[in-house]
């Protein structure tokens, strides 16, 4: 059984943010497999900077969207995409000096963050965009610029 799986649950409904988000936990599995196993830095540094930059990555897709779809709470949202950056980049930092404990803390890190804040923030963003463009023009036809004749 893998670290960290994903859940239908964690859906977002956006199947290019849910890969993303798998993709995601991939990273988070392989950096805490390699770590477990013993592997050097040599091999788990990789593996933490490819976690780290795919993170990123992400983080800009899934901004670009909420920002599209006009969430009210984009800047809160963002914030918590900048915090979990700065708490990734300080990880990244300590690992430089060669534990790998480092890394398995990260993973854990990681499988907390991605799971709050996909279940509670990504999905609430995804609702509230959606339910935006759901609500229906139930103005009479004349008053939406329809000319009865």
């Amino acid at each position: 059984m893998a670290f960290f799986e994903w859940k239908d649950r964690m859906s977002v409904g956006d199947p290019a943010t849910d890969r993303d988000h798998q993709t995601l936990i991939g990273y988070v599995n392989e950096m805490h497999e390699a770590a477990l196993s013993g592997y050097g830095k040599e091999m788990v540094g990789p593996m933490l900077d490819k976690l780290a930059a795919y993170t990123r990555e992400h983080f800009a897709r899934e901004e670009a969207l909420w920002k599209e779809g006009h969430y009210r709470d984009f800047a809160r949202h963002k914030k918590e995409h900048e915090d979990c950056l700065k708490i990734i980049a300080e990880f990244r930092a300590r690992f430089g000096g060669g534990s790998i404990a480092l890394a398995i803390d990260l993973a854990y890190f990681m499988n907390h963050w991605l799971k709050s804040h996909t279940l509670r923030s990504d999905k609430e963003a995804a609702e509230a965009i959606e339910a935006t463009r759901e609500v229906p023009d139930e103005r009479p036809p004349q008053s939406r610029g329809c000319v009865r004749r």
